[in-house]
């Protein structure tokens, strides 16, 4: 089964709900929108940019983001071989302080939680891998 839901209401629904606005008025203001941040970011001085913007100039290849993400005492660990199992990723682990267990995913085979006493050991051991 495919479900694909619509981004915006259909004119029928937005007359409907008193929303309804022309679609040419639309792309007039998205137009007017666009041409205002091309001015703004013209304007700017040479390393006033984004703060990625001195590694784009030299590397070809970009770094990927981790997003920053609350303490937590379980990772999360995804994109895992497969040919991994919970007793390599145990063997792994175990050289951390704190590690109490491994589980897999249940359903995933490249998806596992590791556990630690406490999120600050958690965040040891997944800086260490990174």
């Amino acid at each position: 089964m495919q479900i694909q839901y619509a981004k915006t209401d259909s004119d029928i629904i937005s007359k409907m709900h008193g929303t309804f606005a022309d679609k040419e008025k639309k792309k007039e203001k998205k137009k007017a929108k666009t041409v205002e941040q091309a001015a703004t970011t013209a304007n700017k001085k040479p390393g006033q940019g984004t703060p990625n913007s001195a590694n784009t100039q030299g590397n070809s290849t970009p770094n990927p983001q981790v997003p920053d993400y609350p303490p937590n005492y379980i990772l999360f660990l995804n994109n895992l071989p497969e040919e991994t199992n919970e007793m390599m990723l145990s063997m792994l682990f175990n050289q951390f302080p704190g590690f109490k267990e491994v589980r897999l995913a249940p359903g995933r085979h490249d998806s596992a939680f590791v556990e630690f006493e406490n999120d600050g050991q958690a965040g040891a051991a997944g800086d260490a891998l990174q």
